[in-house]
């Protein structure tokens, strides 16, 4: 949460550069410019906008995900007798994917409300609170689902889950290369001798983790974005988000945003291990 809360105002910027539709790499769509003119006409405390449904989201999403990757890794080799061994890749693949999985899923109305919450409105941001948002949506799908003769509390919980299949999906990707890049980084780092547990050990792993997760999230993260913000049902689902994105923005518009998503993702993913491997040690709890 606390790793969340520093890199909100990257986070913000980030999603005004993924909602904008404009070719990448315009100077409009800088984050430089996208940041200057956030706190120029909106304020400098723009910057910290959808703060508390992005704390809610990271405290569901990455308590889970970290909380059960050991615990998932260990069911993994045990369920395998061994066939999975805990220095290969396909273990912690395994085992990032289903925390991620669970994780990712539950998270996503609290992921849906900060988009929703961050993005541009020209008429000023429809709403007040995070709890406001998730009202607002809620009903907003009810009312749809009224409207077509289904059942409101059904289609008030699939507004919430709008765009689920891109967050689960990013949520695999994004822990399978972060999670799984650095504890397989730390363990070579310890095997071959070059370093030895501790802050340095962690602070080299987890800046190469922040590199990784950034290059191979990022294109889901587009997707994830456009699909939660897209309240007049622009895009049939993911894989329509995918194809219209790359007819009308071509490749590079799956990296709208990277620069903001790697200063992000980048500081998160330090500031997480960091803090994840202290408290492990705090509680007597052996390192990653």
């Amino acid at each position: 949460m606390l790793s969340s809360a520093m890199c909100n105002p990257t986070d913000i910027i980030k999603v005004r550069q993924q909602l904008r539709r404009q070719t990448p790499g315009a100077r409009a769509n800088a984050f430089w410019s996208v940041g200057v003119e956030m706190a120029r006409t909106e304020g400098v405390l723009s910057l910290m906008g959808g703060l508390s449904a992005s704390m809610l989201r990271e405290l569901v999403y990455s308590g889970i995900r970290m909380g059960t990757y050991e615990y998932f890794k260990d069911k993994l080799h045990e369920v395998s007798n061994g066939a999975l061994t805990r220095e290969g890749l396909p273990l912690k693949i395994g085992a990032a994917s289903i925390a991620a999985t669970i994780g990712s899923a539950l998270a996503n109305p609290a992921d849906l409300v900060k988009v929703r919450m961050q993005a541009y409105y020209p008429d000023g941001n429809p709403y007040r609170n995070t709890r406001h948002a998730f009202a607002s949506i809620y009903r907003d799908g009810a009312s749809l689902a009224v409207s077509k003769g289904t059942s409101p509390v059904s289609g008030g919980l699939w507004a919430l889950y709008r765009g689920v299949e891109a967050t689960t999906i990013r949520g695999i990707v994004l822990s399978a290369s972060q999670i799984c890049s650095y504890d397989q980084i730390k363990q070579t780092l310890k095997r071959r001798g070059i370093m030895q547990e501790g802050v340095p050990l962690h602070l080299v792993a987890s800046t190469f983790a922040g590199l990784f997760c950034s290059i191979t999230s990022n294109p889901v993260d587009v997707v994830k974005v456009r699909l939660m913000n897209d309240k007049n049902h622009e895009f049939k689902g993911a894989f329509d988000c995918v194809r219209q994105v790359m007819v009308k923005e071509g490749l590079f518009g799956f990296y709208k945003g990277f620069g903001m998503c790697w200063a992000r993702l980048g500081t998160h993913t330090i500031l997480t291990f960091l803090i994840f491997e202290r408290v492990r040690y705090l509680l007597g709890i052996e390192a990653m």
